[in-house]
């Protein structure tokens, strides 16, 4: 096992980095012998090849097996450099069986072809008509002149992972192909996710990639990568220049969201201190009138009612006193 080297730059760094950004032409043994670091790209785990960060990989070898999965197709490829690579590719949708079509009845396929009968011949009985097909055919042609600019102006489908480019047809045992794709590791085991084959149709184009492995081998892979102090500086000032850059941005919503829970704790805290303040209004009040009830009380018994003094004076008037 190799060991993880101590140069590992970080991932500002990678936009100078000779590996990231391109088709690395590799052997199968150099793609087994990529390593993680804890480094993750595109939410993926970012392999080495010593201190090099390899994201997309080609390969160039023999189809020795082809393994049939539920949505996938596994293609072991080996290129005589003495380990075999498995190479995995999201396969298309089977196409829908006869039993699947739907079965129209039969008086309504008899009523579809009255109906087709029926709109030519007034197409044809109607006044003009070649003249307005002529019209016709020319906006149709000038619309197929249009669309077919719009498709070969931007609507080629770029390969991927989820929708690779592979001529299912013509992959088979014992073809030679080019691969490209990323690196993922299954159980423990290195794979490549396909991102398109091309079939390779004579010896000359094998030849070809073998000698841009070997350069790139030589030129890239057989040094390390090295960084100046000066340019990971620069690189770490543009990364937290665009770090700013975000939270500039994000700024005004997160003080507008601070903003928003101040008021609400403000406005919590008013509720509370209202409540509280009634709570103590209520308290008082009733003691208030506890109190003069209990007064009261204690008057009647300290102090005899008009009624009863007047009953008393009379009492006395009586006895002449």
């Amino acid at each position: 096992m190799t060991s993880v080297p101590n140069n590992i730059y970080p991932d500002y760094c990678h936009s100078l980095s000779p590996t990231i950004g391109k088709w690395c032409p590799l052997l199968a043994t150099d793609v087994h012998r990529l390593r993680t670091v804890g480094m993750f790209c595109d939410e993926r785990a970012l392999y080495h090849f010593d201190n090099h960060p390899v994201k997309w990989v080609r390969i160039t070898g023999v189809v020795v097996a082809v393994d049939e999965f539920k949505g996938k197709r596994v293609f072991t490829v080996d290129d005589s450099s003495g380990m075999c690579i498995e190479c995995t590719a999201i396969a298309p949708p089977p196409p829908p069986s006869e039993k699947d079509k739907p079965i129209m009845p039969s008086h309504l396929n008899q009523i579809a072809s009255l109906m087709v009968v029926r709109n030519t011949g007034i197409s044809n009985a109607a006044g003009g008509g070649k003249m307005r097909e002529k019209k016709v055919g020319e906006k149709g042609k000038e619309r197929e002149k249009t669309v077919g600019a719009k498709e070969k102006g931007g609507g080629k489908v770029v390969p991927s992972v989820q929708c690779p480019a592979v001529p299912w047809d013509e992959v088979d045992v014992g073809t030679v192909v080019k691969v490209k794709g990323r690196v993922n590791n299954w159980w423990d085991t290195i794979q490549i996710e396909v991102i398109k084959i091309e079939v390779l149709g004579c010896t000359d184009q094998e030849v070809r990639c073998w000698n841009e492995v070997l350069a790139f081998k030589r030129d890239v892979l057989s040094k390390p990568w090295v960084v100046s102090q000066e340019e990971e500086e620069r690189c770490r000032r543009g990364r937290e220049k665009e770090l700013r850059c975000a939270r500039k941005g994000s700024g005004r919503k997160v003080v507008e969201d601070t903003d928003k829970e101040d008021r609400e704790r403000r406005k919590r805290k008013e509720a509370e201190r209202t409540e509280v303040e009634r709570r103590e209004e209520d308290a008082k009040c009733r003691k208030a009138k506890e109190e003069e009830r209990l007064k009261a009380k204690a008057k009647a018994r300290t102090y005899p009612s008009m009624a009863v003094l007047k009953a008393a004076k009379g009492k006395y008037d009586a006895l002449g006193i």
